[in-house]
């Protein structure tokens, strides 16, 4: 299917009104830019995204085929002009109507609600209804799905995170501080006992979790077995040592069934989490690997910037929060702006509410920042969360360290202890 759909037959069809069952229905918020008008473009959206078609001449259509339809909420003119993302185009065909004679492109916020019986408890089956193919209709220059309200009823057939903030705050032991964790540098071409050696450096620093690279592959020179067995006896001796919990994620973004494989491998070597990607392998990926195991699963933002990162198309990082958190993730990547000069605390907020809000049954999930992150600024990282329910992942500042990574390591932990006693002070 494609730019069909903006004719007006059966609209009543796909218009919200009094006396439906609110709780039955999911709404999904977008902001669009098109030449038509925009009660037009969403009636489009509502019918492209459901049922499609309402009559067939020869054939008898069922006579509830309206509790299938999309209806269409509310439709709202943005002020600022609309924008051009994507190239126009207008099929000829009597479905469609004529090309509207002036292009000048608005901006609309419209509010769409989707029956819960289009798609029941399947993330996959949710996803392919509010977004699936919105970005090719053809009337439509751009488009992005900013936000989504799941009515409890429909949230709480989701089981969420196993493990969330809390859990893995339990499994630690740690509650008043936010959990310090590196990604696995260089990510490609070490051997296992390199990537130990480093590793063992960190968590004696004082770093809580060690992780693979999203790169890091089951390869010749670290295959994934030997790589997972020696980094958990390695991470057990910390432990040992320390008197503190430390976690380590394996990373198994790969193939479905190879990425499968390797999760459970890793649960059966004494792995505590994987890292996967929602994006490059699915949102019921991440379910099945977590009905498979009992690992915590870092839903890692490989492949997903391209859906997220334009506020005017794709979807925004609180919905793809939301949906990964349905899924069964535990920690989500937070938008990469998060905690710099070039942050949007509107959408920052949005994100941090996603991975905590009243979901259902769905626990909150650990939120992660990354990306140039230094000890000096942690009082800001945690006033820009609003709690210090967060991680960091942090790399580039630990390697570079003059007095090396395990000292690295050790700032992140002096700096947060300093913090703390300058506030006793204060």
């Amino acid at each position: 299917m494609s730019s069909e759909n903006l004719h007006h037959t059966d609209q009543d069809f796909f218009l919200w009104r009094d006396g439906l069952a609110g709780g039955e229905y999911l709404h999904a918020t977008y902001l669009v830019s098109t030449p038509v008008d925009g009660e037009q473009a969403a009636l489009g959206i509502a019918r492209e995204q459901s049922i499609c078609a309402t009559h067939i001449n020869d054939i008898d259509m069922p006579a509830d085929i309206e509790r299938f339809c999309a209806r269409v909420v509310s439709v709202e003119e943005v002020s600022s002009p609309g924008h051009d993302i994507a190239s126009l185009y207008f099929l000829s065909t009597p479905v469609y109507g004529e090309r509207p004679g002036d292009v000048e492109l608005r901006q609309f916020r419209i509010v769409i609600a989707y029956p819960s019986l289009l798609f029941g408890n399947s993330t996959t089956r949710l996803w392919n209804s509010i977004f699936g193919e919105v970005h090719r209709l053809g009337y439509l220059s751009a488009a992005a799905l900013i936000d989504l309200e799941l009515p409890p009823g429909l949230a709480q057939g989701f089981s969420g995170p196993r493990y969330g903030a809390d859990g893995i705050r339990g499994r630690l032991q740690v509650r008043d501080r936010p959990l310090f964790c590196r990604s696995m540098r260089p990510a490609a071409g070490l051997s296992t006992d390199e990537m130990v050696q480093l590793n063992e450096r960190v968590l004696e620093g004082g770093f809580d979790i060690i992780k693979d690279d999203e790169l890091t592959y089951d390869s010749e020179r670290s295959p994934f077995e030997e790589r997972v067995r020696r980094m958990v006896d390695m991470k057990k001796a910390v432990e040992d040592r320390t008197g503190e919990a430390k976690l380590y994620f394996a990373n198994v973004i790969d193939d479905i069934s190879t990425g499968l494989t390797l999760a459970e491998k890793a649960c059966e070597l004494g792995a505590d989490g994987v890292l996967l990607s929602s994006a490059a392998q699915g949102l019921s990926f991440v379910s099945e690997v977590q009905k498979r195991t009992d690992l915590i699963l870092l839903s890692h933002n490989s492949c997903g910037d391209a859906i997220t990162r334009s506020q005017l198309w794709g979807a925004s990082d609180a919905v793809m929060a939301k949906l990964q958190r349905t899924a069964g993730a535990d920690l989500l990547v937070s938008p990469g702006p998060y905690s710099t000069a070039f942050q949007d605390e509107a959408i920052n907020r949005a994100f941090i509410d996603a991975c905590s809000d009243s979901l259902g049954d769905c626990a909150p999930c650990l939120p992660i920042i990354q990306g140039g992150k230094q000890p000096e600024f942690l009082a800001e990282y945690t006033a820009d969360i609003g709690s210090v329910d967060y991680m960091i992942v942090a790399a580039t500042w630990l390697d570079n360290h003059p007095r090396g990574i395990r000292a690295g390591a050790e700032a992140f932990r002096i700096a947060w202890d300093n913090l703390g006693r300058n506030e006793k002070r204060a």
